[in-house]
C-alpha cells in the first residue's frame, strides 16, 4: 500500500471510528451543541468537495460520475449525531426512518446492473457512495427534535449562500470570469444547489413567526441565491428559481397577507427586475447560440443513452460504466452514435478523439442507460415518497412556520426532479448530500405528523371513554 493511500485510510478510520463517537459523546444532551452541528453541516457544504471528502482507488482520468470509493466527512458528523441520539436512549430514534427503505431499494436495484458492466468495480463505487448517504439520512432525522433544529439547518444554509455570493462576486469582478462556479465543480450544480436551499429559506423569511433578525438573514440569503444563479448564467436554473419563488410566495399569501409578506414580495420583485436588466445582455449572448439537435451535444449523448437502454432495458449497461460504454475502444458501438452525429455536422472523424467521450447531462437518461428501467423506476419511487412526505406534512402543519418551510422544501425538490431531465447534478457530492438532508427533514416532519395524529386519536378515544 502506498504511503499516500495509507494516510488516507488512517484519516478515514480516525474520522468514522474516532471523531464520530467522540462527537456523539459530546453532543448527547446538549441541545445548543446539536443545533450548531446541524448548522455546521449545512454551512460546510458550500466548501469545495476536497475539503470534506477523501477518495480511495481514485481514477481521476475516468469521465464517470463517481471516480473512486468516496468517504464524506459530513457523514462523520451525521454519525456523531446519530450516536448521540442512540446514547440518549431517545424513544424517537429510528435505524430506518420513513423513506430510507426506498433509498436503499434504489441502491440495491442499481447494483443489479453489475451483470452487464464492462468494469464491475465501477458499479460498486456509486453503490458505496449512495448507500453511505443513509448515514446522513439517519443522522439528520434523529438530530432534528423540533422546529428550532430545522431553523438551525436553514441558518447554516443561509450563511452558506452569503459566502457563496462573495466567492462568485470575487470570481466575476476580480478575476474576470464569465460563467462563475464558486466552490463548485461546475456552474450548473452551484445554481441548482442555490435554488434548492433558497426556496425553503424564502418561506421562513415570509413566516410571521420568524424573528425579525432571522427574517433579514433569510431574505438576504434568498437574494444572494438569485445573484449566484445570475452569475452562473444558467438559464434553466434561473427559470426554476423564478417559478419556485412565485409558487412559494403564492403559498404564503394563501396562508394570509401580512405587512412583511407584501413588503418582501415588492422588494424582491424590484430587486429581481433590476438584476435581470443588468444581466440581460449576458443571457441574450447565451440565447443566441444555436442549440438545435444538429448542433447540441446533449442530443447526441441522449441518443447514445437510448441505444444503451434498448440493448439492456431492464438493468442497464452497468452503474458508472457510461464513460466506458460510450467511448473507444470498449464502447465502439455507442461511440459510433456520436461519431455519426459529428460526421453529419461536417466534422472529420479521428478515432483517438473518441476515447473519452462525455456523459449525458440528463440524470434520467443516464440512469436509463446505466441501471435500466428497474433502477430508474426505483429512483422515481424514492422521489415520489419524498414528495408524498412533503405534501402530507405541509398540509398537516400548514398554519405554522414549519408548514411553510416544508412547503418550500417540497417545491424545491419537485422543481429539482423536473430539472434532472436536463442536468445530472444529483450525482455530485455537494448536491447529493444537500438533497438527502432535505429528504431527511421531510421524513422527520412526516414522522411528527403520524405521532401527532396518533396522540389526537388517543385523546379522542380517552374523551369518549370518560364521557361514557
Amino acid at each position: 500500500m502506498e504511503i499516500k493511500t495509507l494516510i488516507k485510510v488512517l484519516m478515514i478510520a480516525f474520522g468514522y471510528l474516532g471523531v464520530a463517537p467522540m462527537l456523539g459523546y459530546f453532543l448527547r444532551g446538549r441541545d445548543l451543541a446539536r443545533r450548531l452541528a446541524l448548522g455546521f453541516i449545512a454551512w460546510w457544504l458550500v466548501r469545495p468537495p476536497s475539503d470534506f471528502t477523501l477518495m480511495l482507488d481514485s481514477i481521476e482520468t475516468y469521465r464517470g460520475h463517481t471516480k473512486g470509493f468516496e468517504f464524506n466527512f459530513i457523514e462523520v458528523i451525521a454519525l456523531g449525531l446519530a450516536l448521540a441520539a442512540l446514547w440518549e436512549k431517545r424513544q424517537d430514534f429510528r435505524y430506518f426512518p420513513p423513506g430510507l427503505w426506498a433509498w436503499l431499494l434504489f441502491v440495491g436495484v442499481g447494483m443489479l446492473s453489475i451483470g452487464n458492466a464492462l468494469n464491475p468495480v465501477y458499479v460498486m463505487m456509486p453503490a458505496f457512495k449512495l448507500a453511505k448517504m443513509g448515514i446522513i439520512f439517519v443522522g439528520v432525522f434523529v438530530a432534528v427534535h423540533d422546529e428550532r433544529d430545522v431553523k438551525a439547518i436553514m441558518r447554516g444554509f443561509a450563511v452558506a449562500l452569503l459566502v457563496q455570493l462573495w466567492i462568485c462576486m470575487w470570481n466575476r469582478y476580480v478575476h474576470g470570469g464569465f460563467r462563475v462556479m464558486g466552490w463548485f465543480e461546475h456552474q450548473n450544480p452551484m445554481a441548482m444547489w442555490s435554488y434548492m436551499i433558497a426556496l425553503p429559506i424564502l418561506a421562513l423569511a415570509l413566516s410571521k413567526e420568524t424573528a425579525p433578525w432571522d427574517a433579514g438573514l433569510f431574505f438576504a440569503a434568498f437574494g444572494a441565491a438569485g445573484l449566484v444563479i445570475v452569475l452562473s448564467v444558467s438559464r434553466a436554473a434561473l427559470a426554476a428559481f423564478a417559478v419556485g419563488a412565485v409558487v412559494v410566495m403564492a403559498g404564503t399569501f394563501v396562508q394570509g397577507l401580512t405587512v412583511r409578506r407584501v413588503v418582501l414580495a415588492v422588494l424582491g420583485a424590484v430587486c429581481g427586475t433590476l438584476v435581470l436588466l443588468k444581466a440581460a445582455h449576458t443571457f441574450m449572448a447565451r440565447m443566441g447560440n444555436d442549440n438545435s439537435p444538429k448542433n447540441d451535444l446533449r442530443y447526441a449523448l441522449n441518443m447514445q443513452s437510448a441505444a444503451m437502454h434498448r440493448d439492456h432495458p431492464l438493468t442497464g449497461i452497468g452503474w458508472n460504466n457510461y464513460g466506458l460504454a460510450n467511448s473507444r475502444p470498449q464502447g465502439l458501438k455507442y461511440s459510433q452514435v456520436m461519431e455519426r452525429w459529428e460526421e453529419n455536422r461536417g466534422r472529420r472523424i479521428y478515432p483517438e478523439n473518441f476515447r473519452k467521450n462525455p456523459l449525458t447531462e440528463s440524470l434520467y437518461w443516464l440512469m436509463l442507460a446505466e441501471i435500466g428501467t428497474l433502477g430508474f423506476s426505483a429512483f422515481l419511487l424514492f422521489a415520489a415518497v419524498t414528495l408524498w412526505h412533503g405534501w402530507r406534512s405541509t398540509v398537516f402543519f400548514w398554519r405554522s412556520s414549519l408548514g411553510l418551510v416544508l412547503f418550500g422544501v417540497t417545491v424545491a425538490l419537485a422543481i429539482t426532479y423536473l430539472h434532472c431531465q436536463v442536468e445530472r447534478v444529483l450525482t455530485q457530492t455537494k448536491n447529493l448530500s444537500t438533497w438527502i438532508i432535505m429528504c431527511a427533514l421531510l421524513a422527520r416532519a412526516d414522522w411528527w405528523r403520524c405521532q401527532e395524529k396518533a396522540r389526537l386519536k388517543a385523546e379522542r378515544a380517552g374523551s369518549g371513554i370518560t364521557d361514557h
